[in-house]
């Protein structure tokens, strides 16, 4: 009886378990990273959002200005207005960083065996809007020709945006790949593979 009454007694836990499950600071930062991160990849969709009309308009302008039929960028698909299709992409990317961090900071395994593995997908991501952004002068003017001024086309559609969402918008193309680094490293750190690790039972 004495046995059956010790294998019934709750299991009590030890202080170093209580210390492993309560969340360290690396996971906190990462988790508020994360936040960070959706938020910033939703610069882009707002703001086509609110300024898209203008600065397709302002763009269209321009190459009239210069005597081209603003209808080749339709015809070649380039928009300026980060609306339709464009903003799946954003958007999804900035939830789906969103319920990584609520993952994450609720203490959740799956968060970060999930961050780990789509975290370098983001920073992939990142590599490939940097490349398109520097590129993005030599396709236009690919697109419209040698007699075409392509960069002032381009400068007429960021005319439209006030000088502060620029900023914001060209700081983000650094902050987000370096949140995805950081946020690799930090949860590859003990303290946070002590706190996603699977408690033993005795």
């Amino acid at each position: 009886m004495e046995n059956i009454a010790t294998a019934r007694r709750p299991r009590t836990v030890s202080a170093s378990e209580t210390a492993i499950r309560r969340r360290p600071r690396t996971v906190t930062v990462a988790g508020i990273l994360q936040v960070l991160f959706a938020l910033a990849f939703l610069i882009a969709p707002l703001s086509g959002l609110v300024y898209g009309a203008d600065v397709q308009a302002a763009a269209e302008t321009e190459l009239a200005r210069q005597g081209l039929a603003p209808s080749i960028l339709a015809q070649n698909n380039v928009h300026f207005d980060e609306g339709g299709y464009a903003l799946v992409l954003p958007v999804a990317t900035a939830a789906i960083a969103a319920i990584l961090a609520w993952l994450n900071l609720a203490g959740r395994r799956a968060g970060r065996i999930l961050t780990l593995v789509v975290q370098p997908i983001f920073l992939l991501l990142d590599v490939f809007i940097l490349t398109s952004q520097a590129s993005k002068a030599q396709y236009l003017q690919t697109i419209l020709g040698d007699g075409a001024d392509a960069q002032a086309v381009l400068d007429a559609s960021e005319s439209v945006y006030p000088g502060w969402l620029l900023a914001v918008s060209e700081g983000r193309l650094t902050f987000t790949p370096l949140v995805s680094l950081v946020v690799i490293a930090l949860l590859l750190m003990p303290s946070a593979r002590a706190y996603f690790r699977k408690p033993t039972t005795a």
